[in-house]
C-alpha cells in the first residue's frame, strides 16, 4: 500500500538511498549519485521550516519517490518554484508519480504562493515529457546537447507550467 506524505527527517536515510538508486540509473536526475546523509537532512530540514512543498511516496516505511517544489530565492524570482520529482523503477506507471505531483502542486499553489512551476527534463527521456504535458507544462526551450555523459549527448527540454497569474503565451 502506497501512501503520500509530507517529507520529514524520519525519513531521511530512506529518500537518500531513494535518491541514489534513481541517480545511479544514469538517464534520469543531474546527478549520477545520490547526495550525503547530511546534506539529505538539511534538504529536509529547509523544506520543513519552510512549510515547502516537499513529498514522499511510501510503500510502508520505505521512500520509493518524492516530489518537491522549492521556491527560488533570488529577488524578481521568488514566484517560481524548481520542480524535482523522482520514483524507483519498479513503481513506475502505476499513478504514484500523478499523486505526488498533484498533492506537491496543490501544497505549493495553496501554502507557498508559486505562480509558475519550472523543470528540465532531458530529452531523451521521452516518457517524462509526455508525463509533464499531461500535466499542462508547456516547453519552453531547450539546451542543445548540453549534457554529455558515458559518451552520449542529450538536450535539457526546459518546461514551465503557471499556476496563478502570469502569461501563458
Amino acid at each position: 500500500m502506497v501512501s503520500i506524505v509530507k517529507a520529514s527527517q524520519k525519513y531521511a536515510e530512506s529518500f537518500a538511498r531513494a535518491v541514489d538508486i534513481v541517480a545511479r540509473e544514469r538517464k534520469y536526475l543531474a546527478s549520477v549519485t545520490g547526495f550525503s546523509l547530511e546534506s539529505t537532512k538539511d534538504f529536509i530540514q529547509m523544506g520543513e521550516a519552510n512549510d515547502f512543498a516537499q513529498y514522499f511516496a511510501l510503500d510502508g516505511e520505505k521512500v520509493i519517490g518524492w516530489c518537491d517544489l522549492i521556491p527560488k530565492d533570488i529577488e524578481g524570482f521568488t514566484h517560481v518554484g524548481k520542480l524535482g520529482i523522482g520514483l524507483l523503477s519498479e513503481y513506475r506507471h502505476q499513478g504514484i508519480g500523478s499523486m505526488l505531483l498533484q498533492k506537491t502542486i496543490e501544497h505549493a499553489r495553496e501554502k507557498n504562493k508559486i505562480e509558475k512551476i519550472e523543470l528540465e527534463v532531458f530529452g531523451s527521456n521521452v516518457q517524462a515529457i509526455k508525463f509533464y504535458e499531461k500535466f499542462g507544462f508547456q516547453h519552453e526551450g531547450r539546451r542543445i546537447n548540453s549534457r554529455k555523459l558515458d559518451g552520449k549527448y542529450d538536450h535539457v527540454v526546459l518546461m514551465g507550467k503557471w499556476l496563478l497569474g502570469g502569461n501563458n503565451s
